[in-house]
């Protein structure tokens, strides 16, 4: 993407949805400079400005677009998953919010970008760009993988950590416990990939023992989850096995 510059700050936005993103939206936008209406209710009247952006249940986008249309120059939505289909371009921040981040919470981070004409994706640039995140673009065309890829990475690893959390809450684990190998876990598969970062018995062939985990799983209604989660790592390590041998991650240490 091109170092485009931020829009003036006598453009108007309103921001309309008052979710999470939005509250967290708005008050971003603001401090980047922007004229802001809003976060607005979606039975809120909607001012005239030059950008509508919708932060509203994707179900509800072509009903509150229509609604926009005749209010501002532009209009555009924060959906990963929907087409263009009733807007004019899109945003959708590559991030999780609870809706209490401040500004910065949308520094650094990727913000997918697509327009139907050239102007309405320079626009969506630009709005990046002054929230300091990092545009790129995702076309209608891969908005589900993009949106599938995307929960995989937050949605499913909750659902992951969760059971995680089930499973150890017997033996006396909690979150802090867990924290801190999820976190190793992350940046070695950031570093490496998932083949080369994967550890554990299912990687050396430890039948006996994904037997036993299966059964503590199988206790708590969590053997479905086991299965294909246990099914598709297996697919990752037979990948590792047929490729390069495994990188070490860690150094030996010297013995005591």
């Amino acid at each position: 993407m091109s170092s485009t510059p931020p829009p003036a700050a006598s453009a108007t936005i309103a921001v309309v949805g008052a979710g999470r993103l939005g509250r967290v939206l708005a008050q971003a936008l603001e401090a980047a400079g922007y004229t802001v209406h809003g976060p607005l209710r979606r039975r809120q009247g909607i001012p005239d400005a030059d950008i509508v952006l919708l932060c509203v249940p994707d179900s509800a986008i072509p009903d509150v677009a229509a609604d926009a249309r005749p209010r501002a120059r532009l209009v555009g939505h924060v959906s990963g998953a929907t087409p263009l289909t009733h807007v004019d371009f899109s945003v959708h921040p590559l991030q999780t919010f609870t809706g209490r981040e401040g500004p910065e919470a949308f520094r650094g981070i990727g913000v997918a970008i697509d327009g139907r004409t050239r102007t309405a994706r320079k626009t969506a640039e630009r709005l990046a760009l002054a929230l300091g995140a990092k545009p790129f673009i995702v076309d209608d065309a891969h908005r589900a993988s993009y949106h599938a890829a995307a929960s995989f990475a937050s949605n499913f690893v909750l659902t992951v950590l969760d059971a995680a959390e089930h499973l150890g809450r017997d033996a006396g684990l909690d979150r802090a416990h867990l924290a801190p190998l999820v976190r190793q876990t992350v940046d070695n598969w950031l570093a490496h990939g998932a083949s080369n970062a994967l550890t554990g018995p299912l990687t050396r062939g430890d039948e006996a023992t994904v037997e036993r985990q299966r059964a503590a799983a199988s206790a708590l209604d969590l053997a479905p989850l086991f299965d294909a989660l246990a099914t598709a790592t297996r697919e990752i390590a037979a990948r590792s096995a047929d490729g390069d041998a495994p990188v070490h991650l860690t150094p030996a240490k010297d013995p005591a």
